[in-house]
C-alpha cells in the first residue's frame, strides 16, 4: 500500500518510530479523516468511540497541556495589552523581538512557553514534537542568548521529525556563526540561525572543537550515524543481482523506501553514484570520531542509552561539565531521537559495548 507523504513532503519519516499521522485508539491504523483532540490538539483520533477508549492514558497528558496552553495565552494577552514604559516598549513581539529575556516584563511569558513544550513533549506523537519544535524555534527568535536552555532540545526534535538536514543546519549554525568571539548576540539585527542547506558530508574537524553542548555532539553523532546506514542501504541494494545498473529512478525507489535521513532527497550527485564505499568509510570515520568526541566531553553519555530505565526519570538538576547530574538533562533532550531510531540505537550501542 502507498503511504502518504509526511508534513515535512518526504516518506523517510515512516522509517522512524515516532507516532504521527494515525488514529491513537488502541490498534487502530486509521489514516484518513483524523481530527484532532480538542483540549491537547495533539492527538488524533478517527472517531468519538476511539477516543473514549484512549481517554484513561490520555487524560493526563492532556490536560496538563489545555492548561500550558490557557496560561500561555494569558501571559500573551496581558504582555500584547501592556502599555509602553520604561523597562519595556508597547507591542514589544515586533518591537523587543530578539532581546526579550533582557525586558524583565516579558520573562514570565517565555516561562510559561516554556511549560507548554515541555507538556507537549510528554506526547508521542508527530503532532505534538512539531508544536513542541515551533514553540522552541520562535523562543530563540525572541530570545537569541537563550536563558532558558531551549536550543539544546531542537536537534533532537528535528531528528524525530526526520529533518535531519535543518538539524545539521542548526548545529552548523552555532559552530560557525555563534561561537565567533565578534557575534553581537546583543543586537537584533545580527543573522541568526541562517543556514541553509549546508554540507552534511563536509570533514567534521573543523566544528567538532566549537560545540560543547553535549545534546549538540549527541545528535550530530546521530545524524552521520543515520546517513552511513543510508549509504549502506544503497550499497547493498545495488549489489543485488535484479539491481545491476539501476537508473536514478530505481535508486530512489530504494530511497523512499529504506532511507531514514531526508538528506538524499536533495543530494542526487551522491544517490547516482555507483560506488558508494569511500563515502561509506568517510562517514564512519565522522562518526566515530563523534563518538569518541561525545565520550571525552561526557563519559557516562553512552553508558546512558544502554540503562535508559536510570535516567529516564531523574530530574534534572544543577551540573558540571562532564558529571553525571548532566546527563540528567541530556538524556531527555536526545534519547527519543535515538530510540525512535532503532537501527542508529544498535550502532551506537555496539561501539559502546566494544570500548
Amino acid at each position: 500500500m502507498d503511504l502518504p507523504l509526511p508534513s515535512n513532503g518526504l516518506p523517510n519519516r515512516w522509517n522512524l518510530g515516532l507516532h504521527w499521522g494515525l488514529c491513537s485508539g488502541p490498534g487502530c491504523h486509521v489514516r484518513d479523516n483524523l481530527l484532532k483532540c480538542g483540549a491537547c490538539r495533539v492527538v488524533l483520533y478517527c472517531g468519538p468511540a476511539h477516543q473514549r477508549a484512549d481517554r484513561p492514558s490520555h487524560k493526563s497528558s492532556c490536560g496538563l497541556v489545555k492548561t500550558a496552553r490557557e496560561e500561555l495565552a494569558r501571559e500573551e494577552a496581558a504582555l500584547r495589552a501592556r502599555p509602553g514604559d520604561q523597562f519595556l516598549s508597547e507591542n514589544p513581539f515586533e518591537t523587543a523581538r530578539g532581546q526579550f529575556w533582557l525586558m524583565t516584563p516579558t520573562r514570565p511569558y517565555l516561562r510559561k512557553r516554556h511549560d507548554l513544550t515541555a507538556t507537549l513533549l510528554n506526547i508521542k506523537t508527530g503532532d505534538a514534537v512539531e508544536d513542541a519544535l515551533e514553540h522552541s524555534l520562535d523562543m530563540l527568535q525572541l530570545n537569541p542568548s537563550d536563558n532558558q536552555g531551549v536550543r539544546g532540545q531542537v536537534p533532537g526534535l528535528y531528528l524525530r521529525l526526520g529533518k535531519d538536514q535543518e538539524a545539521y543546519d542548526f548545529i552548523k549554525w552555532y559552530a560557525a556563526v555563534g561561537s565567533a568571539e565578534d557575534y553581537q548576540w546583543g543586537n537584533p539585527d545580527s543573522p541568526f540561525l541562517n543556514l541553509h542547506d549546508e554540507d552534511i558530508f563536509e570533514p567534521v574537524d573543523v566544528h567538532i572543537e566549537k560545540l560543547m553542548d553535549l545534546s549538540f555532539l549527541a545528535c550530530l553523532t546521530n545524524l552521520k550515524i543515520r546517513l552511513l546506514l543510508d549509504l549502506r542501504m544503497l550499497d547493498r541494494e545495488s549489489k543485488k543481482p535484479a539491481n545491476r545498473n539501476a537508473s536514478f529512478d530505481k535508486k530512489m525507489e530504494w530511497v523512499r523506501e529504506h532511507a531514514i535521513s531526508d538528506v538524499l532527497y536533495k543530494r542526487r550527485e551522491i544517490v547516482e553514484m555507483s560506488d558508494w564505499t569511500e563515502l561509506i568509510a568517510t562517514l564512519e570515520d565522522h562518526a566515530k570520531k563523534l563518538f569518541n568526541r561525545v565520550n571525552k566531553r561526557n563519559k557516562h553519555y553512552w553508558p546512558a542509552l544502554r540503562a535508559p530505565e536510570r535516567w529516564a526519570a531523574a530530574m534534572p538538576v544543577p551540573y558540571g561539565i562532564g558529571s553525571p547530574q548532566e546527563i540528567n538533562h541530556v538524556f531527555r533532550q536526545t534519547w527519543y531521537s535515538w530510540a525512535e531510531c532503532p537501527p542508529a540505537m544498535a550502532m551506537v550501542r555496539t561501539w559502546a559495548s566494544s570500548q
